[in-house]
């Protein structure tokens, strides 16, 4: 309205005109009242209500620039003259109002309601508590083909903006700068993350984008963020200069823009400084103890960064040799520098995968050196969320869960943007059968990580599983055997066995042999981490009926 009053009435008229009254009519809706730009509506079925709502949204962006947020729920109403009231009617309103733009969110009494076939078209979005219910209510949401995931923020992170920061462009003439440009763009999201009220995508979401020229629109859609930081970065002998532009994902419109011109040794203040404006210009308030957390204990040398970042680059691949390599890059960087705190929790990582995928001679020597340098991280940096999941990942592999989970929610307090972290702690609640709490962790792993490697789809579908979800399951362990070739096998023939699908299973059990030869039964059993010893003799029978060996 503000910036077309005259147009923007137009598209209204003609969107209720030729979209939205033929619609409701051809659902069997009635239009009870008109508010200026919403419409309340009731259907006589619940089926024509949410199909009503998938035809409005599937068509308006065909007709006009606008956009319609739209909410669905099912519960009793009282008419009163020409007016409705109830508590469906408040439930109903509420969900409009959280639903995203251009999206249909609906509750859970819906999401039953309706037949399978248009069940499956929603995607859980989390609980949600509105204004005068009861109790907090489980939603699904409705995208458009190619949008983000539902957003699951955490609990205290509900009305949060979700932010993506673009890797940054290197200007200068060496292309052997690369390395050194998507390392500030790393340090940034990292600084970012450490704000309060504010979710960053996780990089390997954002880094899709790198070296490709991009519509911020488009990623605010396909990223489900509000807001992109995009930049550049051009070093010239000992100078580096930084630009940064903080960009409004639905107007396009930047919302604040700034050039930093470093010596070289003082270019690791950049982030912290880009940090500050970001949480000024949105209004972040920082208390005395986030500022100390948020500036943390970094390095002001550059061969000390430098091997630390090539040692996390080493550490993302899960091969015995690359974790080698991860291990002397780390310890090169802790002997250059001892008082940086992040190569610690780098060689800890190492040590816990070393531990968890049988590359350390001694598991339980891997696992007590991990919680050694998530020790010494933290005496250098008692605010490092990364040392707090070490700690916990040692915890989880060890099969300490309880002391895991209390580790691994520290790290998410500290940070809650840790999306990695999220998903470990979704992985270790469904071992502890805490599965509805698993399940919501590993949708907001999703959230913070929209390109989430394959495993997220494993966490998840196991969660799901183990909670009796068996076509959501199916269809996140489909998608982890499709990002990562050779997973998610195992728990499909479980699924399929639980559910006398003995043809399906053995299918499975057959791939599951196909990619792993030596596998048994037994030496599975001795890798899974359940509290509930019953629940992993249940699955042991399930592998068993499926054909595979003893």
């Amino acid at each position: 309205m503000k910036a077309d009053e005259n147009q923007t009435l137009e598209q209204l008229r003609k969107l209720r005109r030729e979209v939205f009254d033929p619609l409701v009519g051809d659902h069997r809706g009635s239009i009870v009242k008109r508010m200026g730009d919403g419409w309340l509506v009731e259907f006589k079925s619940v089926s024509d209500a949410v199909r009503c709502a998938l035809d409005l949204q599937s068509k308006v962006p065909a007709h006009c620039s606008l956009k319609l947020r739209t909410g669905v729920h099912m519960g009793d109403i009282v008419f009163d003259e020409e007016d409705i009231f109830g508590d469906g009617l408040n439930i109903a309103t509420r969900l409009q109002e959280a639903a995203e733009e251009g999206t249909v969110l609906i509750s859970d009494v819906v999401h039953r309601s309706i037949d399978q076939r248009l069940s499956e078209l929603f995607k859980r979005a989390g609980e949600r508590v509105f204004k005068n219910a009861p109790a907090s209510i489980e939603v699904f949401q409705w995208s458009p083909p190619g949008s983000a995931p539902p957003r699951v923020a955490p609990p205290n992170h509900t009305q949060s903006l979700l932010i993506g920061v673009l890797p940054l462009d290197n200007l200068s003439s060496d292309p052997d700068q690369e390395f050194f440009a998507d390392g500030i763009t790393e340090e940034i999201i990292t600084t970012l993350s450490k704000l309060p009220n504010l979710l960053v995508v996780a990089r390997n979401s954002t880094f899709v984008y790198k070296g490709r020229s991009v519509d911020v629109k488009q990623v605010g859609l396909e990223q489900g963020v509000d807001l992109v930081l995009e930049g550049s970065v051009r070093q010239s002998g000992s100078r580096v200069r930084i630009t940064a532009q903080l960009i409004d994902t639905k107007s396009g419109m930047h919302v604040w823009a700034d050039r930093f011109d470093r010596h070289m040794e003082d270019v690791f203040e950049v982030q912290d400084e880009i940090a500050l404006r970001i949480a000024t210009e949105l209004q972040v308030e920082l208390m005395a103890g986030e500022m100390a957390r948020f500036r943390g204990s970094g390095t002001n040398n550059l061969d000390a960064w430098t091997a630390q970042l090539q040692a996390v680059e080493a550490s993302r691949n899960i091969t015995k040799q690359a974790q080698a390599d991860a291990r002397r890059l780390a310890q090169k960087a802790i002997s250059i520098d001892p008082g940086y705190s992040a190569p610690h929790c780098t060689l800890g990582f190492v040590c816990t995968v070393e531990a968890r995928h049988g590359f350390a001679a001694n598991k339980a020597t891997a696992l007590e050196e991990a919680r050694e340098c998530a020790r010494r991280a933290l005496k250098i940096d008692s605010y490092n969320p990364e040392a707090h999941a070490i700690d916990g990942f040692a915890d989880a592999i060890d099969g300490q869960l309880a002391s895991a989970i209390h580790k691994f929610n520290k790290a998410l307090t500290l940070n809650p943007n840790h999306a990695d972290v999220a998903a470990r702690l979704s992985l270790t609640l469904s071992f502890d059968g805490q599965v509805k709490e698993a399940i919501r962790v590993a949708r907001q792993a999703i959230t913070l990580n929209p390109h989430y490697p394959g495993w997220y789809a494993g966490v998840l579908g196991f969660a799901l599983r183990l909670d009796g979800n068996y076509d959501e399951a199916i269809s996140s362990f489909t998608e982890y055997g499709q990002k990562v070739e050779g997973f998610g096998h195992v728990d499909l023939a479980i699924v399929h066995a639980e559910t006398s699908n003995l043809e399906a299973a053995r299918e499975e059990a057959q791939n599951v042999i196909k990619y792993r030869p030596q596998f048994s039964v037994s030496e599975w059993a001795k890798t899974q981490l359940f509290s509930d010893r019953a629940r992993l003799e249940r699955d042991c029978v399930s592998l068993r009926s499926a054909g595979l060996p003893e």
